[in-house]
């Protein structure tokens, strides 16, 4: 199986419309325990060529677009920290 690097940020997206969240870099191993104990919510930012080639983690949440995407594809839930991940371009 290929090992893929992924760049890893966390943060929660709101806490309020007006305060902005200091977005923080996860480790694979860090994200790993959060899917584990089911504590965050993964997103894939990849397009579907990207997908097909490097594959997703079981369970993201997949969204439209890496670069834009509609903010109702996040989940209501504001007080998990959200994960989101995408393959550097090959």
């Amino acid at each position: 199986m290929r090992s893929l690097v992924l760049t890893l940020a966390v943060g929660v997206l709101f806490t309020g419309c007006t305060k902005p969240v200091p977005v923080k870099e996860a480790t694979v191993a860090q994200t790993a325990e959060h899917l584990k104990n089911g504590t965050a919510t993964i997103l894939d930012a990849n397009d579907d060529e990207y997908r097909q080639v490097a594959g997703v983690i079981p369970g993201a949440v997949r969204l439209s677009s890496f670069s834009s995407y509609d903010l109702k594809q996040l989940p209501a839930d504001k007080s998990r920290p959200l994960i989101f991940y995408c393959t550097s371009r090959f």
